[in-house]
């Protein structure tokens, strides 16, 4: 996972494994098994989220999810669909 984004990510996870919290310009590396999920998380505002697209992760491959301020998310607290640009608007 990697984290482009103005927006720090925390409690980041995907398929059941911790990538833990991510600060903007950093990345989180682990060792998955293959499969598709969403990729989950909360930021400060405490607010959970996830990606609006599911990422498949194919076997015997190296895959990087990079995190934009432009990338589609899903808020699960408030069930709507934005931006993580706009989630730093709305702080």
């Amino acid at each position: 996972m990697q984290n482009k984004s103005s927006v720090r990510l925390l409690n980041v996870g995907w398929n059941s494994i911790d990538f833990g919290n991510i600060e903007p310009g950093k990345i989180s590396e682990k060792i998955v098994s293959y499969g598709d999920d969403y990729v989950r998380f909360e930021t400060s505002n405490g607010k959970q989220y996830r990606t609006f697209n599911p990422y498949d992760v194919k076997k015997h491959t190296r895959d990087t999810i990079t995190f934009t301020d432009k990338i589609s998310v899903y808020n699960e607290t408030d069930k709507q669909r934005g931006t993580l640009g706009d989630i730093l608007d709305a702080d």
